[in-house]
Parts: structure tokens; sequence; C-alpha cells
């Protein structure tokens, strides 16, 4: 699949500029967009597949760091983060995930900005375009949005900040932050009209392309980060009722069991897993490389889930014992796509609430008979609300851990007392605090962009 890097870059100048120089001479070699079938090569960028959100790791409670490892990153993001430090970024530095994620929103807004003025607009193929292109500009707002503004709360959404709402392909324009409702209210309206267009496929072609599958899941995700459990749930299961197929792990195995940094056979890679509905790859992946399961998270694990087994490992890539105090991740690849099983939590974190705790556990334990080896599974039961409650946020994080959601569930989770959490690391023996509601829970927008429009005020510290 073919990234049109160079095509794009001249279809921004002659589309954005009105000047004759660029609309008198075609540059050899390049081809001017003219038709619907010349949009659709945009939305074939598999740049669009991106999700480049790793660094949220770093604050979260799922991962470790030895010491050496923090004193090697301490002059990088990377230990800034894991510290949580006021300051992450020097003043020249770029801002990875606001730097990817922006010109995905431009490609969207160049092709529902120029479809209708196609030579061949009437071509049926244009309106589901345009229903993909709104899907993936809705993802990469929702998921801005969540890394560096407040979690949606009804009574402050109209005057917390989020993140620029850009909705034209307008390179020189200089947007402010938009509020959490502004931000929020666009999301659902270009995910509801994608949903509503009746040429919009169930499936796209291939991963990169989202279909109306991939547009309930993100629905449902969105819906459920804004509180609203009961239209997540409904948007959840139509996005059950397109795919609701559970990988078994029992089906993994080592490809040399005394070195499990080798590989594990029958795994599939992200963008072939079939529990994917919304498919996203991780550009980010190197980043946090080097990382160990938190202890904290090793205790709602356990040693016994496959999940911990074809995740972490006490050997080295060399397959001798390792010195890390904690097991070492060898995974190598985030997947941060929208999947069914993510859609089945949402579902039985809604009956949990909704105090229908039987049909609560019955959803775990579907996920969680694909999880463990026959000898070792029991089923999950609760007898009280609360109880049950607890079991389906224990399993979201086992089930979830680095999709890229656990800082926003901690955002969320913080705001009930009971289970409000301070986080806690040591390093050299100091040790290191984030209070919930912290914030420092806000990823910190790069000085740089700031620095190049002043209208993006920083968050607080």
């Amino acid at each position: 699949m073919k990234k049109l890097l160079l095509y794009t870059f001249i279809a921004f100048s002659v589309i954005e500029s009105g000047c004759s120089k660029f609309t008198e001479v075609t540059p050899r070699n390049v081809v001017i967009p003219t038709t619907v079938a010349d949009y659709e090569k945009f939305l074939n960028d598999i740049l669009l597949a991106d999700a480049p959100y790793g660094y949220n790791e770093l604050l979260t409670d799922d991962v470790a760091f030895t010491d050496t490892r923090v004193t090697e990153q301490l002059l990088y993001r990377t230990g800034k983060l894991y510290l949580w430090m006021n300051e992450t970024y020097k003043a020249e530095e770029d801002d990875a995930e606001w730097n990817k994620s922006y010109p995905n929103i431009y490609v969207c807004n160049l092709v529902l900005e120029n479809l209708p003025k196609a030579a061949d607009a009437t071509n049926p193929d244009r309106k589901r375009l345009e229903a993909e292109a709104k899907v993936h500009r809705a993802y990469y707002h929702f998921q801005l949005a969540m890394q560096y503004g407040s979690d949606y709360q009804a009574a402050t959404a109209k005057t917390d900040l989020a993140v620029p709402l850009v909705l034209k392909p307008d390179l020189e324009a200089k947007h402010a932050r938009a509020t959490v409702f502004d931000v929020y209210a666009q999301v659902l309206k270009d995910l509801e009209e994608a949903i509503a267009e009746p040429s919009f496929q169930t499936f796209g072609k291939n991963y990169v392309h989202p279909g109306k599958a991939a547009a309930y899941a993100l629905l449902a995700r969105v819906y459920f980060y804004m509180g609203n459990y009961s239209e997540a749930a409904k948007a959840a299961n139509v996005a059950l009722s397109y795919n609701n197929t559970i990988l078994d792990y029992n089906t993994f195995s080592f490809t040399n069991p005394s070195r499990p940094w080798s590989g594990v056979t029958n795994k599939p890679t992200v963008d072939q897993w079939p529990e994917n509905i919304f498919t996203k790859t991780n550009s980010q992946n190197g980043i946090i490389q080097g990382f160990m399961i938190s202890q904290d998270l090793l205790d709602v694990l356990g040693e016994k889930d496959l999940r911990y087994v074809y995740t972490f490992s006490r050997l080295t890539s060399t397959g001798t014992t390792s010195t890390s105090p904690l097991p070492d991740y060898f995974a190598r690849s985030l997947n941060a796509s929208i999947t069914v099983t993510e859609m089945m939590l949402i579902n039985a974190e809604y009956l949990a609430r909704d105090g229908k705790t039987s049909e609560a556990m019955t959803i775990l334990n579907t996920i969680r008979k694909k999880r463990f080896k026959p000898a070792d599974y029991t089923d999950l039961t609760a007898t009280t609300k609360e109880e049950g409650l607890m079991k389906v946020l224990d399993e979201r994080r086992r089930e979830l851990m680095y999709h890229g959601l656990r800082l926003f569930d901690l955002k969320r989770l913080n705001r009930e007392p009971a289970f409000r959490k301070e986080l806690k690391r040591v390093y050299k023996g100091t040790i290191y605090t984030l209070p919930a509601l912290d914030n420092r829970y806000l990823m910190e927008i790069s000085p740089k962009i700031s620095a190049i429009n002043s209208n993006i005020v920083p968050n607080p510290r």
C-alpha cells in the first residue's frame, strides 16, 4: 500500500493556493486530483491506520522501569513522563502524537472539502469516501481530546479545554483549543453522519479503511468515556453484531519455549488480529520498549493468565534468567485497535453498574475461557453490585493492557471515590507520586507548538 506523501504535498499546494503558478502547470510525474478516484488515494494512505499514542502508557500504573533504565531516559521525554515531571519537553522538541494526528485530520478535511467539487461528484463512491473520512477525523479528534483535555464532565465540558477542532484544510489557520463539549459534539456528529450513510460499507476493503462496524465501535468508546454507559452498550452491541470473534490464546505456542523472545506461533500481527473491529497500528511501539510489568498490574493479572504468559518473561532474549526485578515485556507490538473484547467489556460495565451482576460475569467468563488453559480456568462470580463492578474493572485492565486506554480509565475512575487512586513510584530511594485528578494526567502540549501558535494555551501544571 503506497504512502502518498509526495502526492499529498503537491495536492496540498495545488488546492490550498489560488496562485496560477500551481494551477497552470502540472509538475512532471505528479497526478493532480480531479476525480473521486483520485481523492480515494488519499484515504488509501497507511498512515491513516496509525494510532501514535504510546507515551501515555508511561503515566499509568501498568509499567515499571529499573533505576538504570530511568537514569538512561531522564534527559528524554520517556524518563520525565515516567516520573510525572511537570515539564517533559525541551523547548525545541516536537510532539509526536500531535504532529502525527493533525496531518491525518488535514487529509480527511482535504477529502471532505474537495469531493463535492470532483469532476465526477455524482460517483456513488463519493458518499462512502466521505463517511470513511468522517470516521477517521472523529477518531483523531477524540484521541487528541482524551490525551490533552480533561475527561468529559457534563457540568464543566463547555468550559474545559480540549484541543483545536480543525474542520477545514487550511494550513495557515491558527486555531485555539476548543472546549471538551465542542470536540465531543463534533466527534458524535461525524460518526452519526457516517453511520447514516446508506452506501457506507460494513467493513472497509482493508484495515486502513473503516466501515460501519468501526464507526459503531468508536461511537461506543466515545459514549463510554462520556460516562453514558447505556448508549455505549447499545453501540457496542451493534458493533458486536458485525464481529464477535474471540481469539483463543490456547492456540498460541512459543517458537522456542526456552527463549520466549524468539516469537509466538499462531499469534496474529496487529493488522491481522481477528478481534479488531477498528484496526489501529502504533508507530510508537519502540517508545516504551525495555519496560517491565508493574507489580500493581502483575497482582491483578497473575502468572497463569495466558495474557501474562505471552506478553512477559523472566528470561532474557538469550534464555538466561533476567536480572530485572519484575518480568520484562517482550510482546513488542502495542495494539491500539478497538476490539471485540473492548465492546464486550463496555457492555459488561454497563450491566454491572446497572446491578445486572450475573449477566456481567457471563460476559467476563466468555472472554476468560479463551485466556486460560482449561486446567487453570475457573468462572468468576460476584454476589453484590460493588463486587461485580470491581471484577469488571479488573478484567478490563487485564484484557486492554497496553491498548492506550489505561490513562483514560484512570482519569474517569478517579472521579469516583470508590476507585480513586494515587500512583507511586520509587527511583533511587525517592518516592514520586501522581495524585488522583492531578493536572499531570493531562499530557503536556509541546512548548514548540504554543510558540508557533500562541492561541494554543498550555495545560496547567
